[in-house]
């Protein structure tokens, strides 16, 4: 079984969201880019090499969304809420990183990616 992250652990994928958003930002793939930045992160700090880069992976996109404030502050794990929005992507963006969402928001995910179909069916 997974273990949980730490405060720790996770802190110091907090601290490399600013490098992920700009990677983000000059590529096409977020897959490609979220899983080069996951190998970075497991080969550069030592306190991870206990976390596999699948699991980063996992992580990185789920505190992406979290920091930008998208989807609700209680889409987020009780842990976590306390991060709800204290690192705005630029210009406030707050479209959901799509990339390996498996969290708890994937119900608000799924309103979001149907949002407009339900809109025009209202319509």
């Amino acid at each position: 079984m997974a273990s949980y992250w730490t405060k720790q652990e996770q802190s110091y994928l907090v601290k490399a969201i600013p490098l992920y958003r700009q990677k983000l930002m000059h590529s096409k793939s977020i897959e490609t880019v979220t899983k080069e930045v996951a190998e970075y992160i497991h080969q550069s700090i030592p306190d991870l090499k206990n976390k596999s880069i699948t699991s980063i992976q996992k992580c990185l996109p789920y505190l992406d969304n979290l920091l930008a404030g998208v989807f609700e502050k209680y889409d987020y794990a009780k842990k976590d809420q306390y991060l709800y929005s204290s690192l705005p992507r630029d210009h406030g963006v707050k479209k959901p990183n799509l990339c390996k969402t498996r969290h708890k928001y994937n119900g608000a995910l799924y309103k979001y990616l149907n949002k407009d179909k339900n809109f025009n069916i209202a319509n």
